[in-house]
């Protein structure tokens, strides 16, 4: 797998470092800015930087696009980069709504490629061991995530420069920087919950700074708070009858993961020397080289229901994005 990265930011550095340990050959850059694009080639040693994303996609060294730009951007990136035979692998938030998805779905289809999103929680090892232990802990009775972190953009809001986050144009907000990860979790481990509701502390951009999600099952409710304004005890937490399950780490991140019983507490981390990035590359350059359709299979099916929970979530909360609004 060849891939070409779109955007030099944070996040492309992350990627970066995640397809050196996955064995990932990156050709080509794409910045608007192409002494932005020029500067991330030589630093990694890329051969090929563009500032015009029609070149970028006509260059045949590469296979896959890698969409790390912000939120709003994903659809359209991706839906491009798909439309010229690449594959596409999209940051998370994958996209804005389910209408984007569907239809980045179905061009995927059409081309015969694939496309996924750079979820970051799955293929943890600690996650893999969450579901390993969870029987070990009887019936859940509740499960709880907290993802709050003070944005280093936030003060730069407060002083009137409103960053890309704190935008509806740009799908913004805290749930969807945020949480999602902890919502992919639970969905991974408990399947699609029975109702959402989501009650937020709006900006007047309109969008969430922060937020409570609740997530009914059947038998028990997990909450998810999350905060761009503020610092919170980061955790993700299922308590059941027999016992509870414990990491006090980001659920991005999934570390130092404990079992607790009435009796002891028990280290039940796997060796995990990388962080979510890596793993998941690894797992997305075996889907698409080995074409491995039902892992592919599974992994669709879990961005729709994240894309379809986060939604409902926004609509409880009446948050509106720009791409709610376009017909495509």
């Amino acid at each position: 797998m060849k891939v070409g990265v779109l955007g030099t930011g944070d996040i492309s550095h992350a990627f970066m470092y995640a397809a050196s340990i996955a064995g990932v050959i990156t050709e080509s850059v794409y910045h608007r800015e192409m002494e932005k694009a020029v500067r991330f080639r030589d630093q990694y040693g890329i051969l090929k930087a563009y500032d015009d994303y029609e070149q970028f996609l006509s260059d045949d060294g590469f296979d896959t696009v890698y969409v790390g730009l912000p939120n709003g951007l994903h659809y359209q990136y991706g839906l491009k980069a798909l439309e010229n035979g690449k594959n596409a692998i999209i940051e998370k938030p994958f996209c804005s709504n389910i209408r984007e998805f569907d239809q980045l779905l179905e061009m995927a289809n059409r081309k015969g490629r694939f496309v996924l999103e750079m979820d970051r929680v799955q293929s943890l090892p600690n996650f893999k061991s969450i579901k390993d232990h969870l029987n070990d802990i009887g019936n859940v009775s509740v499960a709880s995530a907290n993802y709050s972190q003070y944005s280093r953009k936030y003060d730069a809001y407060l002083n009137g420069t409103i960053g890309n986050v704190f935008t509806t144009e740009f799908s913004g907000g805290a749930l969807m920087d945020l949480g999602v990860y902890p919502v992919n979790a639970f969905i991974a481990l408990f399947g699609m919950p029975e109702k959402v509701t989501y009650k937020v502390t709006k900006l007047p951009t309109g969008v969430d700074i922060s937020g409570t999600l609740l997530m009914e099952y059947k038998q028990f409710n997990a909450t998810v708070i999350v905060s761009k304004n503020s610092i919170g005890n980061k955790h993700i937490m299922i308590q059941g009858e027999k016992g509870s399950i414990l990491t006090e780490t980001a659920p991005s991140v999934i570390e130092d993961l404990k079992l607790i019983t009435r009796k002891e507490v028990t280290d039940i981390s796997y060796p995990q020397p990388h962080d979510g990035f890596a793993y998941t590359l690894m797992d997305i350059k075996d889907i698409i080289e080995n074409r491995n359709m039902q892992r592919y299979s599974d992994r669709l099916k879990q961005t729709k229901s994240v894309v379809t929970v986060l939604e409902y979530a926004r609509k409880s909360a009446e948050i509106v994005f720009e791409a709610d609004k376009n017909t495509y």
